[in-house]
């Protein structure tokens, strides 16, 4: 996440060694951001469990920090703890209520439980948050909250509207809006928003790239899918992606 600046004076890897009057010199606030930063960086690093040591000291010298119960959220989510992330989602709210981040974790977090009744709310108001710069996130997962009540005509209309607001930034948005024109053998939308969605911020998104060779197979448009398997062989080789290239790749001849 990059929700947070980054403003460490010395790193809580090295803080033992950072000088006695330097650490007495420092307020409780600023000590706790320095481990809530470190987390952060943690988690940015796929190290959950770090983070979670270094918001273990946060919490200590500041347990009202909003921030921190909002990290904690995102590592206990990483750490598949769904049930801890929700509480300390919930924690956060109480102590920051327009803080509107943590509302699209939140309903993020009772999506994934299933609870799609409980999901809605906090999306909603994260969506209708105009100052809220990722609203497209809590547009898309209102997507899926409707794509799993089976309505496709609003699961599609707030794809749409994630992708008018994130732009390129929201390829997941247009990768779902392309399966929802592919059940609808709506070929060339699907093709675009499949494109759209093996770029930018999607651009490791191997299911994307296969999409947009399966809908070219699906066009008779043999010869442009074959150089996108191709392309997925070599931009992800010794990869289940390549493999199912290759599938695709026999079919085709």
């Amino acid at each position: 996440m990059k929700t947070f600046s980054y403003w460490i004076a010395c790193s809580v890897f090295l803080l033992a060694s950072c000088s006695t009057s330097t650490k007495k010199s420092m307020t409780n606030d600023e000590l706790a951001r320095l481990y809530l930063d470190s987390a952060n960086t943690a988690l940015i690093e796929g190290d959950p469990t770090a983070a979670l040591t270094h918001l273990q000291q946060a919490v200590k010298l500041n347990p009202k920090m909003h921030e921190i119960h909002y990290l904690y959220s995102l590592s206990y989510y990483r750490k598949g703890e769904l049930d801890r992330a929700i509480q300390s989602a919930k924690k956060t709210i109480e102590l920051a209520p327009d803080f509107t981040p943590v509302k699209n974790t939140l309903g993020r977090l009772y999506l994934e439980k299933g609870n799609l009744e409980l999901a809605e709310k906090p999306l909603l108001e994260a969506a209708a948050d105009l100052t809220n710069r990722e609203a497209y996130l809590a547009k898309t997962n209102l997507g899926l909250l409707h794509s799993k009540k089976k309505n496709s005509h609003e699961s599609e209309r707030w794809y749409s509207k994630a992708i008018l607001d994130g732009g390129n930034a929201a390829c997941m948005a247009s990768y779902y809006r392309g399966e929802i024109h592919l059940s609808r053998n709506d070929l060339e939308k699907a093709h675009d928003d499949f494109k759209r969605a093996s770029k930018y911020n999607c651009s490791g998104f191997t299911d994307a790239h296969l999409a947009v060779g399966k809908t070219l197979m699906m066009m008779k448009k043999n010869q442009q899918a074959r150089a996108k398997f191709i392309e997925v062989q070599q931009l992800f080789p010794s990869t289940n992606a390549a493999e199912k290239a290759n599938q695709y790749l026999k079919e085709i001849q």
